[in-house]
């Protein structure tokens, strides 16, 4: 007597697969796409190779306003050629005081730079954080946009916060 053979037809309807069928192919799935992500890397690279980095390093009162020291890190593997920053800065109570618009091209790649600006005809401690709003103009030496705002890290070392 020949005996039968067994053969598994996976229907292309998941639902109707054996138990063991589904969870193999959900762990094939997973596989191929942790190693699509290894190999291909991120989608933007220019965007997320390094980052571009802002710090509000010391701010102080000068002369009858409120200067603010800034510290610019570029590692976007590229040198941005266009580089402005929308800010809104903000009083104790959350209103806004003031906006400026801060010009800070060239940022050379892989370079750390500092600037100085004065931010407000008051005192600092009328102060409670700027917001980067956004970044209007923001493109590489080669003429391509960058969307740097969504690979922004801001941070403080003064009383007053910086947030995105």
């Amino acid at each position: 007597m020949q005996q039968p053979q067994i053969r598994l037809a996976l229907s292309p309807w998941p639902g109707s697969w054996p138990r063991w069928g589904r969870r193999a192919v959900a762990g094939v799935a997973m596989v191929v796409g942790l190693v699509s992500a290894m190999v291909l890397g991120p989608p933007t690279a220019l965007a997320q190779s390094g980052g571009l980095s802002i710090e509000l390093n010391k701010t102080e009162d000068f002369d009858g306003g409120c200067m603010a020291s800034f510290v610019f890190q570029n590692n976007l593997g590229a040198t941005l050629d266009r580089f402005n920053l929308d800010l809104f800065l903000f009083d104790p109570e959350g209103v806004i005081v003031r906006r400026v618009t801060i010009d800070m091209a060239p940022l050379l790649d892989g370079k750390t730079r500092v600037a100085q600006f004065h931010l407000h005809a008051g005192a600092c401690a009328e102060l409670s954080r700027i917001l980067v709003n956004d970044i209007p103009q923001c493109r590489a030496e080669t003429g391509e946009p960058v969307d740097c705002l969504a690979g922004l890290a801001v941070s403080s070392r003064s009383a007053i916060l910086l947030t995105k």
